[in-house]
């Protein structure tokens, strides 16, 4: 069967209410893709959808399908907070704490109102996560993103027609491909990267979930400004940028400019920086960068999250949570200039070794708070920890109570108060939370911009609002006017999201 290709409006963040219409994107299980317009939800569960070229609405059984992309993935409302509650099987639900007693949480969200949700359901309450504003949150329209390659350095054109052996546009480049919230690399050999040229301010950071199949080799440039390298002409001969060599890091200034590049490996990980001087030389250093060993396998799927401070030049490094490396850049540091190397607010992804299929999904960067840990990484079994905004303060004990914007919080050494406002996450006693049940098989999953997921069963709703029967919540009226997306077989496991022939 013939996949159609999405033809998503490219609409940049900031223009989510322009008169442009912005067409839904419905993917069914087998890969099969159609524009058009989500209409709702009906008993059975069945979905409804338009089409202009289709005289009514025409209905799917919601086994057939992925996910439905809302608005090209941009909201028509962005959420107006990051402050979310996260629950034991993995939802995240926006809104402002407003209590907690009698081991019930209360939640004033702004999609669902207000909701109760029993304490032993919940894992984190985070009243001010990931330290500021939100930059980017995707991938949800491929028009967002560049292929480029040292050739090629403002953007590889779309791929040669197989039927056209002729086709002037052919070339040898591979290019990545999107596939509803995900952009996967499958070509065999490397040297195409993915690039941003913005997204990233001066204290940043930058979260994506990485699944990868085989080795791993994957380059991931940040605060880059894409400065393009002078070619020097060798006598006669027309001057080309270098040919792409799997683990060769002279193509990074080709490709990411002045800017920090993370090789991230299977067994192990390195920082090396990116450099293209006044004149237009391009070079590396990758002699003084921290070398560490890292043990992700021959196939997996982590979170990785990075933390870089233009200012201080603290650089940090998280896979799923864990602290595993830091970097302190120093004046003497960049050669000559004493001051940070990314000198940009963009970042890329680069594949570094033939044959090794990635794929890079949930990206978002945020405004840095220069938090150097979260409570996440140090979660116990039979206390609740508390960490504070400030990035250093933290506390163990037993959250007793929210009331009037104060937290009752119990410690060895004595009772405190703590301002919500000050807060950054509460992470609750491992023990203390429940195991998650197994999701229904009728389930869907709304994901919310910049944050926030809900599941449930699907009762009913039309195209602006869904009825959701949640397993903590209850029953639940969702606004889906800052919904992007609605998942109908989410999945944990490695390869179910991954294309049958990646």
């Amino acid at each position: 069967m013939t996949r159609l290709r999405p033809l998503l409006l490219a609409l940049p963040l900031a223009t989510a209410h322009a008169a442009e219409t912005r067409h839904d994107l419905l993917r069914f299980t087998n890969g099969d893709q159609l524009h058009g317009t989500y209409l709702g939800i009906k008993p059975g569960p069945v979905m409804s959808w338009m089409r202009e070229d289709v005289g009514g609405p025409v209905e799917f059984k919601t086994t057939q399908l992925r996910h439905v992309v809302l608005h090209g993935g941009r909201p028509d409302k962005v959420l107006p907070l990051l402050s979310h509650v996260s629950l034991a099987n993995g939802d995240r639900i926006p809104g402002t704490i407003t209590g907690l007693a009698d081991d019930t949480l209360t939640l004033d969200s702004p999609f669902a109102g207000s909701l109760r949700i029993p304490c032993r359901q919940i894992s984190m309450i985070s009243p001010n996560p990931l330290g500021g504003r939100v930059f980017y949150h995707g991938p949800f329209s491929e028009d967002e993103w560049i292929n480029v390659d040292p050739a090629h350095p403002d953007g590889l054109g779309p791929a040669a027609d197989d039927d056209k052996e002729d086709a002037e546009n052919e070339d040898e480049a591979g290019r990545w491909e999107f596939s509803g919230s995900s952009w996967y690399w499958r070509e065999k050999s490397g040297g195409t990267a993915l690039i941003r040229k913005d997204g990233m301010p001066d204290r940043a950071m930058l979260r994506f979930e990485l699944a990868w199949k085989s080795r791993m080799a994957l380059a991931i440039g940040f605060h880059a400004d894409f400065k393009r390298p002078v070619l020097e002409a060798d006598g006669d001969e027309k001057p080309e940028p270098p040919r792409f060599s799997p683990g060769d890091t002279s193509a990074l200034p080709w490709i990411f400019g002045n800017a920090y590049v993370l090789q991230l490996n299977s067994n192990y990980l390195r920082l090396t920086r990116s450099f293209v001087d006044e004149d237009g030389r391009p070079s590396v250093d990758p002699n003084r960068s921290n070398l560490n060993q890292l043990r992700l396998g021959d196939s997996g799927k982590v979170v990785v999250e990075l933390r870089a401070s233009r200012d201080s030049g603290r650089i940090s490094l998280f896979v799923d949570d864990e602290f595993v490396a830091q970097w302190s850049e120093g004046d003497e540091f960049a050669p000559g200039e004493g001051k940070y190397v990314g000198k940009g607010a963009g970042f890329g992804f680069l594949p570094q070794m033939d044959d090794c299929p990635v794929r890079i999904s949930d990206i978002i960067t945020t405004e840095w708070n220069g938090m150097p840990d979260s409570a996440r990484s140090m979660q116990l079994e039979d206390q609740d920890i508390v960490l504070m905004a400030n990035g250093t303060d933290r506390f163990a004990g037993r959250v007793e109570g929210i009331d009037g914007g104060l937290i009752d919080f119990e410690t060895k050494h004595g009772s405190f108060r703590l301002p919500v406002e000050e807060v950054a996450e509460i992470r609750l006693a491992s023990n203390d939370v429940a195991e998650p049940s197994e999701a229904p098989a009728d389930a869907v999953l709304v994901r919310y911009s910049p944050i926030g997921a809900i599941s449930g069963l699907p009762v009913g709703g039309d195209g602006d609002t869904l009825r959701l029967s949640h397993p903590v919540a209850g029953e639940i009226d969702l606004s889906l006017e800052s919904a992007v997306m609605l998942e109908f077989h989410p999945s944990n496991r490695i390869i179910d999201d991954w294309d049958a022939d990646f």
